[in-house]
């Protein structure tokens, strides 16, 4: 097929791709580019579709900067500065030097950066991410094992629970909120920050140490220890739900061990 102008071919790209398939609706939902592309594709798509539909093909635009290494330097194969993503997930040829972190520790370095301007990626970057990555996994897997015996469906009231259970149960519902607004915001940086400062501050720092002795030290149907269990598994179900968009592979295996309430 021959091309015309690529910024016309690329502008008209919403006729062909939204209007053409059944999946799609038209506008789309969001365009994804570079700031560079606002005299580019975002305007030459502007101009067609308000040409020939009456209206923008797309609801918002939203834009990103640029990925540069760990120096702030521009990746280029002559430099050998280049920043492999499959090399970061994957890792290797040596394992030591290169270890594999996975696709959800890429996926959380995305979510910890504030994309409207130019960011920085390499190995210690990673390597810090993949710390915060194993809190928030270590305390989700904490959770997890002290919930095993735990049944929902005959669980206490909210008004039967101690104070400082509702408390976090509160905590909860304002952390859920906050991340619900950053999704529908695409301000993933703030997710990230929030979702970090609750489990470190508000659960491995405060909550989950003082619950400890109830978890251990109480009999098994113990009130104390069932408040406990409630507190957690909503903690459980919730969160799973939150980190699913930016940590999927962890959410599936978490969601596996989310006791049934139905």
């Amino acid at each position: 097929m021959d091309t015309m102008d690529v910024w016309f071919d690329s502008g008209s790209s919403w006729n062909a791709v939204t209007k053409q398939s059944p999946e799609m609706t038209f506008p789309a939902d969001v365009y994804l580019e570079g700031s560079d592309q606002h005299r580019g594709w975002f305007q030459s798509s502007l101009l067609t579709s308000v040409a020939t539909e009456g209206q923008a093909p797309y609801k918002k635009v939203l834009t990103h900067g640029f990925v540069l290494d760990q120096n702030g330097l521009k990746m280029s194969k002559s430099v050998g500065n280049v920043v492999d993503p499959l090399k970061l997930v994957n890792g290797g040829n040596n394992q030591k030097t290169e270890p594999a972190y996975g696709a959800d520790v890429l996926r959380l370095w995305v979510s910890s950066v504030d994309y409207s301007g130019d960011v920085l990626v390499g190995p210690e970057i990673i390597k810090t991410v993949s710390d915060s990555y194993r809190k928030i996994r270590n305390t989700l897997r904490y959770i997890v094992s002290n919930v095993n015996d735990y049944d929902p469906r005959t669980g206490m009231s909210f008004d039967e629970l101690p104070v400082l259970d509702k408390y976090m149960l509160r905590r909860l519902a304002t952390i859920a909120e906050d991340m619900e607004a950053a999704y529908e915001t695409s301000s993933f940086v703030r997710l990230y920050q929030g979702l970090m400062r609750f489990a470190t501050v508000d659960l491995s720092n405060f909550y989950l140490d003082i619950a400890k002795d109830r978890l251990y030290i109480s009999g098994t149907d113990d009130y104390r220890r069932r408040s406990c269990q409630k507190v957690l598994y909503h903690l459980l179900e919730i969160l799973t739900r939150s980190i699913a968009p930016i940590l999927p592979h962890t959410a599936e295996d978490l969601w596996r061990y989310v006791p049934p309430w139905r």
